[in-house]
């Protein structure tokens, strides 16, 4: 039986379906710059011309650059695409990382969600009993388990009373795909 990201996998850039109304979407892109030495506040005239004008720049890390985009768009996969595009456009060299928010932990659930800690906690350890199907199983475990904020939200949504922020489960399943889409080409540079 395909995992449930299989059908994200082969249906790249099909997206959602665009809208005539446009949402805030704000999502935050990372990327390594090719000489780890480099200070990225020299492409800061870069990003602004190439359209990253919606963006906060976090230039505090030598070789490195993370963008937070709030971004107005008919889709949250018309957000992060476009951002991508202006990204790669402006800084041709730098290497994508990652699109967020994708892998949470618990915390970063209930600050996205502006809830308490311990109220995400009881849905994740079953304490909240009110719920008929079981939290879901984390990407990663440990002393920190980390979950795709897709299958949180998702799971919040049929599960309790509680529904997630409009756009904000769009936005998550966007960042799942792209970070999956990435990660299966770092799989097929590494495999030659």
């Amino acid at each position: 039986m395909p995992g449930p990201y299989a059908e994200l996998l082969t249906t790249a850039d099909t997206g959602m379906k665009k809208t005539e109304t446009t949402e805030m979407y704000e999502f935050t892109l990372r990327f390594s710059l090719s000489n780890a030495d480099e200070d990225p506040s020299v492409h800061l005239d870069a990003l602004f011309e190439a359209g990253c004008d919606d963006a906060a720049v976090g230039v505090g890390k030598r070789g490195a650059v993370a963008l937070a985009f709030a971004r107005e768009a008919g889709s949250a996969e018309e957000a992060v695409r476009s951002a991508l595009r202006q990204v790669r456009e402006a800084l041709p060299h730098a290497c994508f990382i990652e699109v967020s928010p994708d892998l949470v932990n618990l915390a970063d659930v209930a600050d996205l969600l502006g809830c308490s800690r311990q109220n995400i906690r009881k849905y994740a350890s079953g304490e909240i009993k009110t719920v008929t199907a079981p939290f879901p199983e984390p990407i990663l475990g440990g002393a920190t388990s980390y979950w795709r904020l897709y299958d949180v939200l998702s799971w919040l949504g049929k599960h309790t009373p509680w529904r997630p922020p409009s756009g904000m489960t769009e936005l998550s399943l966007v960042a799942a795909r792209i970070n999956l889409e990435h990660q299966l080409d770092q799989l097929k540079v590494a495999s030659g």
